[in-house]
């Protein structure tokens, strides 16, 4: 298993240089926001031991190891790294650690800044930042998990706020700007709504059902 980097203007090939067993697993590949690195999550064959690892993009050398994760059972990386907008030093990162899919925020260096999601639920779609990378927005089993709900977070103070109250099935999709989120919602007794809250005075506006 290789991960090589293509450069259309030589059109030449820099593999990156992996270490440990040749059939371990190369996951969740990402671009560091400057394009000098690459992240990858690496797994053993048993799928109980990851290593978030950087590498050089330009030589293709192992550049550090972020952290790692161990369970007795297994490991189940499903994202990459994403970088925090307007923050190309931060990056949140997506773990079942404590039994939960949660986000924990981290810095370049592989510190860990803090665990922005807790609790006996799930965290099922990150929805993405607003402009300034202060707050990210997620969809959620809290508070039943039968239903997804809409959420936002402050990635400084930690305070998490819910924006959806029907019950049901809520798909958000964030403006650029992070002033407008729209609602896409459906449930047993609705096919289908598309709601737009205004992030400022959360105002929320009907636009079809």
């Amino acid at each position: 298993v290789t991960i090589g980097v293509f450069d259309p203007n030589t059109q030449t090939i820099v593999y990156l240089k992996t270490r440990g067993p040749k059939d371990h697993y190369l996951t969740n590949v990402a671009w560091s926001p400057d394009e000098q690195f690459i992240y990858v999550a690496e797994l053993n064959r048993e799928q109980n031991h990851l290593q978030l690892n950087r590498y050089n993009a330009t030589t293709g050398d192992f550049d550090k190891t972020l952290f790692e994760e161990t369970d007795s059972r297994y490991v189940e990386p499903q994202h990459p790294v994403m970088f925090v907008a307007n923050h190309p030093d931060r990056f949140v990162w997506q773990s079942r650690r404590d039994g939960y899919n949660h986000l924990y925020l981290y810095d370049i260096s592989g510190k860990l800044l803090k665990q922005l999601t807790h609790g006996e639920w799930e965290v099922t779609e990150v929805t993405g930042f607003d402009a300034k990378g202060e707050n990210l927005f997620f969809e959620s089993t809290y508070p039943a998990p039968m239903d997804r709900h809409l959420f936002v977070i402050n990635l400084n103070s930690g305070k998490m706020q819910q924006l959806t109250a029907e019950s049901g099935m809520h798909s958000g999709t964030i403006s650029i700007s992070g002033q407008y989120l729209l609602d896409r919602f459906s449930s047993n007794n609705n096919p289908g709504k598309i709601y737009l809250i205004n992030m400022r005075n959360k105002k929320t506006t009907l636009l079809s059902a």
